[in-house]
């Protein structure tokens, strides 16, 4: 069985929250556990409508979500679900088989925007060729997955409010490289619609620049955040 774990937060401004719920409805052999960190939008509703199994966690940013789901997680297989992805039903039995080994397993999808445009293109073959296939860095948005061996290590996502992921991609990569998947998330480019593209790409990079000089998660956050909130609320210091 795969564990499917969704951390959701106010994605009905989105749009893509029925789209991937019933594509997860049409998934066999499957436990979806949503984590949601306190909507107040309407997500609620439509989650409770779905019949998946419902936590909440209010208050608390992505990794805290994704942990609280893997504490009750009872599959062989551990697919983290970006909560703006869209991944269509047949991939994730691509997914269990990646993960049916013995040995140390885990990796991501291919990413892909839902919007064309130059530099979203050059963005995702970045992602896809250079960050996961030679840094071995997986992003939430390739909806990371590992296998058993893991699970048994009681894995957890490193408790930071931004770069859980990335943080978590260099634990398991000392473990082995990650396998991407040929199979398509395809990401919701709301940053940078409502940001602008440019404007969006120039804090994607000063991001990852405060990330090396090591500054403080919460203050990374709400610099991503700002504006948006679509992760998490922005807590004023």
């Amino acid at each position: 069985m795969i564990s499917i774990i969704l951390p959701t937060f106010n994605e009905e401004r989105c749009g893509n929250l029925d789209t991937i719920l019933t594509n997860l409805e049409a998934v066999v052999n499957a436990e979806v556990i949503v984590v949601d960190g306190g909507s107040t939008d309407g997500s609620l509703q439509r989650l409770n409508q779905s019949g998946f199994m419902l936590l909440n966690l209010p208050g608390s940013h992505r990794a805290a979500r994704l942990n609280h789901g893997l504490a009750v997680a009872k599959g062989d297989c551990i697919f983290l679900h970006h909560p703006r992805s869209l991944v269509e039903a047949s991939i994730f039995e691509q997914v269990r088989q990646a993960c049916d080994s013995n040995k140390p397993v885990w990796g991501g999808l291919s990413h892909l925007f839902d919007l064309d445009h130059p530099l979203l293109r050059l963005t995702s073959w970045y992602s896809n060729r250079i960050r996961f296939d030679r840094s071995g860095i997986v992003y939430l948005d390739h909806c990371l997955f590992f296998n058993r061996c893991f699970i048994d290590k009681e894995v957890r996502v490193p408790d930071l409010a931004i770069f859980e992921d990335t943080e978590l991609s260099r634990y398991l990569g000392r473990q082995c490289p990650p396998l991407r998947l040929s199979a398509e998330a395809c990401t919701s480019a709301i940053r940078f619609r409502e940001n602008g593209i440019i404007r969006q790409s120039i804090k994607n990079q000063l991001l990852k620049l405060a990330y090396h000089l090591k500054i403080s998660p919460q203050r990374m956050s709400r610099f991503y955040e700002e504006g948006l909130e679509l992760n998490n609320l922005i807590h004023k210091e």
